[in-house]
């Protein structure tokens, strides 16, 4: 009897260890399935994937006949540093002498040249003089507005856009300033620049981040990025229009949401599916469709229910797309999107319930369904409402140079390097999108702060 036991006992363990191995097998094979096109996996991880060659079209390399090329625009003359005419000397057919003869219809041809840089230095001598009257010694100060360093507002805003806009590090832009200028810099130098430029970012950061809070439609997004010191950091974007934000924050909770959008955000919340954003109770949100897609992609690439459904779903989701870029380009209104997308609508909430009912529907899959089912409006902002989108495009987009330079960087070492990040990163992005000249804008940004000046609009008067 007691033999009879320790078999049933050494069965029921040997039974919940084979099902342990078959869970944890499938997570692997779910694991080694994920790439790009069905999770949020970067394009750069796809190392296992090759597309197949394609078939070799019989044309030669390069533009095609009839193609038409481009050329570079021609530069205004009020844009050219140096004229230089080109006369000929003699006639090409018959050697004829042409110095007296008129001239007539000029083909221009420009070269476009960088001249060689070399800092500008200016050296001021601070002379010493006695009192005649009392005795005292007394020197001359530097003007108002002076830098405190030995670097000038330019100097300055350059190595700050080098090290955040374009990504390079500290060795990397104390090099390239030596180079390109001939400004020698110690790395605590390149520092002190990037701390005066975020300085001087401060007041335009909030005041762009104050305006997000209260815009009508936002999209919003966030991504690891690396540690400071103990803490854990995520970079929070939130992106309207033409203003870009940034926030680098420790954590991914409701705190750091409600810090990004505020607590009455009240418009159009492009988001994700992270639960953070629904502790924003006023937002609209719109879920992203491309997000779905690639839930979509991974289930049809299973098997059996899943894949079948998956499938469905992924074909439901291009008829979707397809009215809304009809709608886009003005060729549908309102009330035709809205009734050829019900049908879709109808189809699509069927084959996620059949999921999450299904007895063989795989377990990941079940979850999406069920959380789709949850938030079903959500789905279907963009539908009904003007200035909503069905994708959060815009803000993966903002974050995609954060993600670069996050690869290359592994966090900040402090708080102040955090502020330094979230500024430049804003800056550099809403400069952009307003068509502004950021090392221009950054430097005049910095002059002001040492005068004691407010940052310049990024808005014209």
């Amino acid at each position: 009897m007691d033999e009879i036991i320790e078999l049933k006992a050494a069965l029921e363990k040997a039974l919940a260890r084979i099902e342990a191995l078959e869970a944890e097998n499938l997570k692997l094979r779910e694991q080694l399935r994920q790439n790009s096109r069905n999770s949020s996996k970067p394009p750069s991880s796809d190392f296992g994937r090759r597309k197949m060659p394609k078939e070799p079209a019989g044309r030669n390399p390069g533009g095609q006949p009839g193609h038409a090329g481009t050329t570079r625009e021609i530069v205004p003359p009020e844009k050219v540093d140096e004229v230089v005419d080109q006369d000929p000397e003699t006639c090409a057919n018959c050697g004829t002498p042409l110095e007296m003869a008129p001239r007539i219809d000029a083909d221009i041809r420009q070269i476009v040249e960088a001249p060689e840089f070399k800092a500008f230095v200016r050296e001021f001598r601070l002379w010493k003089k006695r009192c005649p009257k009392c005795g005292e010694f007394t020197r001359g100060k530097m003007p108002p507005g002076s830098p405190r360093g030995a670097l000038g507002p330019r100097i300055q805003a350059t190595a700050a856009m080098l090290s955040g806009r374009f990504r390079l590090s500290r060795r990397e832009v104390k090099a390239l300033m030596g180079l390109l200028a001939g400004v020698e810099m110690s790395l605590g130098s390149v520092q002190a620049c990037c701390e005066a430029a975020s300085a001087a970012m401060a007041s335009t950061h909030s005041d762009l981040h104050a305006e997000v809070k209260v815009a009508s439609a936002v999209h919003a997004d966030e991504t690891g990025f690396g540690r400071c010191g103990d803490l854990r950091m995520w970079l929070w974007n939130a992106t309207s229009g033409l203003t870009e934000v940034f926030r680098l924050l420790p954590g991914r909770g409701v705190a750091q949401a409600k810090d990004l959008l505020g607590e009455d955000f009240s418009g159009i919340l492009h988001r994700d599916r992270w639960k953070p954003y629904e502790h924003l109770p006023s937002a609209r949100s719109q879920l992203c469709h491309a997000h779905l897609r690639r839930h979509f992609q991974a289930m049809l690439e299973d098997e059996g229910e899943t894949a079948t459904q998956g499938a469905m779903l992924k074909l439901a989701s291009d008829r979707a797309f397809h009215h809304w870029h009809t709608f886009e380009r003005g060729e549908m209104g309102r009330a035709e999107l809205i009734r050829k997308m019900a049908p879709i609508q109808k189809e699509m909430q069927l084959r996620l319930a059949i999921l999450r009912d299904h007895p063989a529907t795989q377990k990941k899959a079940r979850g999406i369904a069920k959380d789709l089912l949850r938030q079903w409006e959500s789905l279907w902002t963009y539908v009904h409402q003007e200035g909503a989108v069905p994708t959060n495009n815009e803000a993966e987009r903002a974050l995609r140079k954060a993600v670069l330079w996050r690869k290359g960087s592994f966090g900040v070492n402090s708080l102040q390097g955090a502020a330094f990040v979230e500024r430049i990163l804003t800056l550099a992005g809403t400069t952009q999108r307003h068509g502004l000249d950021l090392l221009n804008w950054l430097t005049r940004a910095i002059q002001a702060d040492l005068d004691g000046n407010p940052a310049p609009s990024l808005r014209p008067a």
